[in-house]
């Protein structure tokens, strides 16, 4: 089965609410995040929300990043799409939880623009909620 991308749907819980609140850093993040997965920025627009969160995107050659946060709450929705075979954007979603400091990881893997028939393109679920604990690192 050739798939065309990989898309990672996280979720980020016991984030650090000052990290997910501050959309300088929120940025910087998610372009090394892109580059963690081996992958070519192209341009990037977050925007801070008030009283808290942030939400953004980060345009790569090969598809997009992009994150909306919940300071209040510790949590971080975000999406890591590749395409190509020098893509991994599993980095892009491991480097993610680091820097933010998640004590929870659960994604689901989709893969992408599968040819079910000639012509006509579908994806399917490759990994569905799974779940990791991850350790606070200071």
């Amino acid at each position: 089965m050739k798939a065309l991308g990989t898309h990672i749907v996280c979720e980020l819980s016991g984030c650090n609410a000052a990290m997910l609140t501050d959309v300088d850093a929120v940025a910087e993040m998610m372009e090394q995040a892109a580059l963690e997965a081996n992958a070519t920025p192209i341009t990037k627009a977050f925007h801070r929300f008030q009283p808290q969160g942030v939400s953004g995107v980060v345009v790569i050659q090969e598809s997009h990043l992009s994150i909306h946060t919940w300071p209040e709450t510790g949590y971080a929705a975000m999406d890591f799409y590749t395409c190509g075979d020098h893509t991994d954007p599993w980095a892009a979603c491991e480097y993610a939880a680091k820097i933010l400091r998640a004590t929870n990881m659960r994604t689901t893997e989709v893969k992408r623009g599968i040819e079910a028939s000639r012509g006509q393109f579908t994806h399917i679920v490759t990994t569905d909620a799974e779940e990791r604990s991850l350790e606070r690192t200071a």
